[in-house]
């Protein structure tokens, strides 16, 4: 496996020399558009909105700063603003682990020391682990810099970027959350009860696949084979009412 960044960790005065690998790959099928009478891949090209089609030596970037407005940023202009390449991540702080809320979190990387029985790694994983306290720092990849979070993950380390502060949404913005209803005992204890029914302590997430992309495969065999392919349709469920649905669930 490729190491997707290599570099130090910054942890005062300490450096420890680690490597970082991408702790997930994305199984996403990609379709193409293509020409519907004869089958070939759709090109786009660039049009600019006089209708002139343009080569990517015609093209500048530019931002709208008033409508139909826009600052023009030549290539070396950009690559001035963009963050210096460091092979430095550099800890900020260390936190309590629940002060990071879920929503913080956007992509995970296993971080590995750069040789085999390194002690400042592994004093860092075990101090964080018996402490349960969490690093934050910054680190630069692929030109973009990034706020992370580092803590012990099974063997390793797991390296999280983080979204910064202001991408994240107010949830007070959205509606229906203002006013909560009045749920009775009654309600509370069938509820409790579905949940125990499906409570489950040993948690697999081994067992959960993704079922589009095997019906997908084979949907595309039984075309390749010329079979005919029926999809059926799902009905909609049953309107009840709160009670009705939870004692329907409790006795299926």
């Amino acid at each position: 496996m490729r190491a997707s960044w290599a570099g130090n960790i910054s942890w005062g005065l300490v450096n420890v020399p680690i490597k970082i690998y991408s702790a997930t790959r994305s199984k996403q099928v990609h379709f193409r558009m293509l020409c519907k009478e004869h089958s070939l891949p759709i090109h786009y090209k660039m049009i600019c909105e006089r209708g002139e089609e343009l080569d990517k030596k015609d093209v500048v970037m530019g931002l709208e700063f008033e409508k139909n407005s826009y600052f023009i940023l030549d290539s070396e202009e950009l690559k001035k603003l963009k963050p210096k390449k460091t092979d430095n991540l550099e800890i900020y702080e260390f936190v309590d682990v629940d002060k990071i809320e879920p929503i913080y979190y956007d992509k995970s990387y296993y971080v590995v020391p750069q040789k085999r029985k390194d002690k400042a790694f592994f004093l860092l994983k075990e101090l964080m682990e018996e402490m349960k306290r969490v690093a934050i720092g910054k680190v630069v990849i692929k030109n973009r810099e990034y706020i992370c979070a580092l803590q012990p993950y099974k063997r390793g380390i797991l390296l999280s970027i983080l979204h910064f502060y202001d991408e994240i949404r107010d949830m007070e913005e959205l509606e229906n959350l203002d006013e909560i209803p009045e749920i009775d005992d009654k309600e509370k204890e069938l509820g409790k009860l579905l949940i125990e029914k499906y409570y489950n302590r040993d948690f697999d997430l081994s067992k959960y696949k993704d079922t589009f992309i095997e019906e997908l495969k084979e949907l595309i065999k039984k075309k390749m084979e010329g079979k005919e392919v029926k999809v059926e349709e799902v009905k909609p469920a049953e309107e009840k009412s709160l009670m009705e649905a939870l004692k329907a669930s409790i006795e299926k």
